[in-house]
């Protein structure tokens, strides 16, 4: 195939993806009302799991390592299919907090820590990048195969920069980060059925020449794949590779997006859930025809990553060379996209926001922070697809698709722990949560991220150190990938579990930020608010008749929760606390506003308190002993007991409060 023919393929996809994009979009709101097609369509949306490591590179996988390449499709199957309680506590426990992103979701139940968010878009950041410069390799790689043309730098640049301009007509359109993207819903979903029909049609090809094969090859190239199964080639990396993957279909940026974002109702995560897992078992399925086809019918030199591409050639099908490049250009493509926009929502509210906020004059006009957020969000989209491409241009031609990508998965499971937490319960300790994040990700770093960049003569330098990336302090002998993953995710459960020993359980404060202007009434808290929605929005929500009325619960709740809808959860409640803070409203009351949870607590136990002081009758608590340890003011008057008797007490209305 000539160069300019796979280019033209290449940009008929795009453009196909791109057109479903816009037209689905012009009729979101039809789209919404066909409840069971949308849902379809976010079925097929979580499929962006399968990226073109899954594509390509399980081939590879499973022709080099054989049992390795399983647990990448197996254990989110298994997730998706065993644990339905826990995917719909996960969805409500995200409605609740109202969270877009995973470092919003994380922080909001980590006692909403701006310092949590941050260190969760750090490691998505460092562990994404290699990840998404894989994808911009395998696009590059697979028109350079499919034209015999060494392009692959070009294509990757032209790829790069039409993936970015996808990504911000479609990702981050408006400011409001919480609005559907019902385009980007339904070109993903077309995408996932793509990539499968492609594969299908790769695997037509392979059993087709092992039919046309001399039975002895066919024997020779299954005892060679059969070897990589043998039971002995069972090792604790399959563990590891399990525990990594397990959770990745949730907490890998582009899956929270898409499963939790991007969902019309909690139940829609539980309800896709076998749809999903049947996805992931008949991609795992189709890699093992292609691999056995590889090993028979091609040359020896052929790459493993390159089976899916070179096997079509092989058999003259050039109808299923195009197949494999679009299977393998849409994979990718969705995932770039998916990817940076989730990042670049989680870059911009998370890492950028403090400094737009300190650098807003006062003065700017209503929607003015919106604006410049979305602008940041834009900008973030194309920094990290820029940064990603830099990476591909630079990485070493030896990486393997399925290595990089398994660093990703390492990188995504230092936080895993603190999502399944936050599933579990809300107001964890934020300072164990930042602490153990942290550790997690340095050892992450220099154990798995740093090793296959470093030059060979450090590495060589740094053998037999205690500080070796590839046998920390000397201890043990084990792949890298189980290396890494062992110190990094022990040192993260042990310093949360160390410093969680020692925590206060009281409800923390909330964080404060500077270049917050003081709130003191409604006015005021909708003039903060007008700042990122727009003076309209404001006014909706709060009435001008209302403005010289002091703020309670339900009007900082609702500032809260309309700021977030531009700058994640998180965030906003920072910058409402700052602005009411700033009011001289005490801590306490700022925590009494925001936290409706604690306030409706604290009105219950009041009320309680009221109503036992007030009533007529006398009350009295007493203890297994039979002491006397409780009362209200009526118990005493009734009985008229002396102030000696009772002093050990205390009275019913305080022991409530």
């Amino acid at each position: 195939m000539s160069l300019g023919l796979a280019a033209l393929f290449a940009l008929v996809l795009i453009g196909v993806l791109f057109g479903v994009a816009a037209w689905v979009e012009s009729r979101a709101e039809a789209a919404r009302a066909r409840p069971r097609l949308r849902h379809v369509a976010y079925t097929l949306g979580l499929g962006v799991y399968c990226s073109s490591w899954t594509f390509y590179g399980a081939v590879g996988s499973a022709v080099r390592e054989g049992w390795n390449y399983l647990p990448i499709y197996v254990a989110p199957a298994l997730l998706m299919i065993l644990a339905p309680a826990f995917l719909r506590r996960l969805s409500a426990a995200v409605v609740e907090e109202k969270a877009t992103t995973i470092s919003d979701f994380i922080a909001a139940r980590f006692g909403h820590d701006p310092g949590v968010a941050r260190l969760v878009t750090i490691i998505a950041l460092c562990g994404i990048v290699p990840y998404v410069a894989l994808q911009l390799r395998s696009i590059g790689s697979a028109v350079s195969v499919v034209s015999g043309s060494d392009v692959g730098p070009w294509v990757m640049v032209a790829a790069s920069a039409v993936l970015a301009l996808f990504a911000i007509l479609f990702g981050a359109r408006r400011y409001e980060v919480a609005g559907r993207n019902e385009g980007m819903v339904f070109s993903v979903a077309l995408e996932s059925v793509i990539k499968l029909a492609a594969l299908v049609i790769v695997v037509g090809v392979a059993l087709r020449l092992l039919a046309t094969m001399p039975p002895g090859r066919v024997g020779a190239g299954w005892a060679e794949l059969s070897l990589r199964f043998a039971p002995s080639h069972l090792s604790l990396e399959f563990l590891v590779i399990g525990l990594v993957s397990a959770m990745a279909i949730l907490v890998l940026p582009r899956q929270f997006y898409m499963a939790l974002a991007e969902a019309q109702a909690p139940g829609d995560l539980a309800r896709a859930r076998w749809g999903v897992a049947g996805y992931v078992a008949a991609m795992a399925a189709l890699t093992l025809p292609i691999a056995l086809a590889g090993l028979v019918a091609l040359p020896a030199e052929v790459p493993p990553d390159l089976f899916v591409l070179r096997l079509p050639q092989a058999a003259g099908q050039h109808w299923a060379v195009i197949a494999a490049l679009l299977g393998g250009i849409s994979s990718a493509a969705a995932m770039v996209i998916v990817d940076s926009t989730a990042l670049a929502t989680m870059v911009s509210n998370d890492l950028i926001f403090p400094a737009v906020l300190r650098s807003d004059r006062g003065h700017d006009a209503a929607g003015e922070l919106g604006r410049r957020m979305l602008l940041v969000r834009r900008l973030a989209i194309v920094g990290i697809i820029a940064l990603s491409l830099a990476w591909a241009l630079l990485l070493p031609a030896r990486s393997s698709l399925a290595s990089i990508g398994l660093i990703a998965f390492s990188a995504m499971a230092q936080f895993t722990p603190h999502l399944i937490l936050g599933v579990m319960g809300k107001d964890r300790d934020p300072l164990a949560g930042r602490l153990s994040l942290a550790a997690g990700f340095l050892l992450w770093l220099w154990t798995l991220a740093l090793p296959p960049i470093l030059p060979a003569e450090w590495l060589a330098r740094l053998s037999g150190t205690p500080f070796d990336p590839l046998r920390l302090l000397g201890i043990g002998h084990a792949a890298p990938l189980v290396h890494g993953v062992g110190w990094s995710l022990c040192a993260n459960l042990i310093v949360f579990v160390a410093a969680t020993a020692g925590a206060d359980p009281r409800r923390s404060l909330p964080r404060l930020v500077r270049g917050a202007r003081p709130v003191r009434n409604q006015g005021e808290l909708a003039q903060l608010a007008a700042r990122f929605i727009g003076e309209e929005r404001a006014d909706s929500a709060f009435p001008p008749a209302l403005h010289n009325a002091p703020v309670d619960r339900v009007a900082a709740r609702r500032a809260q929760d309309l700021i977030a809808g531009v700058v994640g959860a998180s965030s906003a409640r920072t910058l409402v606390a700052s602005a009411l803070a700033g009011g001289q409203l005490g801590l306490d009351d700022v925590t009494r506003l925001l936290d409706e949870g604690g306030q409706s607590l604290r009105f219950s136990r009041q009320l309680l308190a009221a109503t036992f002081e007030n009533l007529p009758s006398g009350i009295s608590v007493i203890d297994a002993d039979l002491n006397l340890v409780a009362w209200n003011s009526g118990y005493v008057e009734l009985f008229d007991y002396p102030p000696g008797m009772v002093r050990a007490g205390v009275p019913i209305a305080d022991l409530v409060r």
